[in-house]
């Protein structure tokens, strides 16, 4: 038995035409005085601009799949729980991991409860909505541990680079693998960042809360090598663009930028393929491995549950192997 529901707005079947979504930023709604739909509020109210971008990109793609144009024509007050469930189906049925789905589902809840403080849906459509439960299942962790000789020869080939960049690249490579930061963390540091008393940086996380990243003695020096020989004691962006030439700018990076830099990094040093957050990963799997307990981990990496941390642990995979290895048939 389906709920009731105004459907004359909604289509009586999902359209999936088209998965392919486009950021659209929901501050654009306010800044011309335009009335902001549910979506467009539920945006606002996340914590991150990341956040706002990858659900963005979701309510995009769930609009198109309803009929809609774009998140910001679309409907919401008239979904109800046999459209979010269908939704759910479909997108199980792309393919899309159980976490990422339910990552869509949390959007669509967000976005059904300002429809209802909006007053544009009643409640009980709301609690139904509500009611949804999450996708079970789950797949195998993605992203690596890096090996230590792939940090070293990573780091090798930063210092044999007599440009700027080497120096600047070391530091930046260093703060990734010695304090675990994620690249938009990174590119987001000031030289006004570094504490200098209690060796340690002042990083600014997910939903804009402030921890203590403290450095080891190694990415220390290296961050001393960058700011005194070559960087210099200025306000600014810690880890600052190089143009052509060998000039150093105080322009901000971009984490696309640090995505680039470490693809170049590891073609030259001839390791295999790793993403920045794969240097997250290896910073939680080396702690774990040193015996540090979760609780530690979890604040040294900003993260809200420790859950979440258990993900970055990929010292199980090598154990598994070596479990199997000693097998023999």
């Amino acid at each position: 038995m389906t709920d009731p529901a105004d459907d004359h707005f909604l289509p009586h079947r999902l359209q999936l035409s088209s998965f392919e979504g486009q950021d659209t930023s929901a501050l654009a709604a306010i800044n011309n005085s335009q009335p902001l739909n549910p979506a467009q509020s539920y945006l606002i109210g996340l914590s991150s601009a990341a956040s706002r971008k990858t659900m963005s990109s979701f309510l995009n793609i769930v609009a198109k799949m309803l009929g809609f144009s774009a998140l910001q024509s679309c409907a919401w007050g008239s979904l109800r729980r046999h459209h979010i469930r269908g939704l759910l189906e479909m997108l199980s049925a792309s393919g899309r991991a159980p976490a990422t789905i339910n990552t869509y589902l949390s959007a669509l809840k967000g976005t059904a409860r300002e429809a209802w403080m909006m007053k544009l849906m009643d409640t009980e459509s709301y609690q139904r909505i509500q009611a949804v439960r999450a996708v079970r299942g789950s797949r195998l962790a993605r992203g690596r541990a890096l090996a230590v000789g792939e940090i070293h020869a990573l780091f090798r080939c930063c210092e044999e680079d007599s440009a700027c960049r080497g120096p600047r690249d070391a530091a930046m490579l260093a703060v990734m693998l010695g304090c675990g930061l994620r690249r938009s963390e990174v590119t987001d540091l000031d030289y006004a960042s570094i504490l200098l008393q209690e060796q340690a940086l002042l990083v600014r996380g997910k939903g804009n809360k402030e921890r203590l990243a403290f450095m080891p003695e190694s990415v220390w020096r290296r961050i001393h090598i960058w700011t005194a020989t070559i960087r210099g004691e200025q306000d600014g962006p810690l880890f600052t663009r190089i143009r052509a030439g060998d000039s150093v700018t105080y322009e901000r990076m971009t984490p696309q930028a640090v995505y680039h830099i470490l693809s170049e990094r590891r073609t030259q040093s001839g390791i295999d393929e790793c993403a920045p957050h794969d240097l997250r990963r290896t910073f939680a799997s080396m702690m774990l491995d040193n015996g540090e307990d979760l609780i530690t981990v979890r604040d040294a990496m900003g993260h809200a549950s420790v859950t979440t941390t258990q993900k970055y642990d990929r010292r199980g995979d090598e154990r598994l192997r070596r479990a199997a290895d000693k097998l023999n048939f």
